[in-house]
């Protein structure tokens, strides 16, 4: 494995989680919310406005975790094991950005980065 590109992958990851949510909170959910009460039922709801808002920001604690691991496995000595961790975490967020790409007809901004960071992943899994 290639530890500088796991610790590339993660510190993408990071920064990804962090703009998400601070884009996300400030262009979109945000907006969304203060629109609620006379846009969709569910909308108004207190406990969907929360939920929304939580379930946003838990993609980013997510990605975070995936930084996380990806560091322990890059520092650690990785056996068959770390390798497969690897693998899968880089073959899910290729997936996100290619859903990411399919649903916004490439308009989506983060794409790149989700990309990036499943590229760098397994790319340092594979060397």
């Amino acid at each position: 494995m290639q530890p500088s590109l796991l610790y590339a992958a993660a510190g993408i990851a990071v920064g990804a989680a962090v703009m998400h949510s601070l884009l996300g909170e400030r262009r979109l959910i945000g907006p969304i919310l203060e629109a609620a009460p006379p846009g969709p039922a569910v909308l108004r709801s207190s406990l969907s406005r929360r939920i929304l808002r939580f379930a946003w920001h838990i993609t980013s604690l997510v990605w975070i975790t995936q930084a996380t691991v990806l560091i322990i496995v890059a520092a650690l000595p990785a056996g068959a094991q770390g390798r497969l961790i690897v693998l899968v975490t880089g073959v899910s967020f290729l997936v996100i950005a290619a859903v990411a790409v399919a649903i916004s007809r490439g308009r989506h901004v983060g794409w790149p980065l989700l990309a990036a960071i499943g590229v760098a992943a397994l790319a340092g899994a594979l060397m």
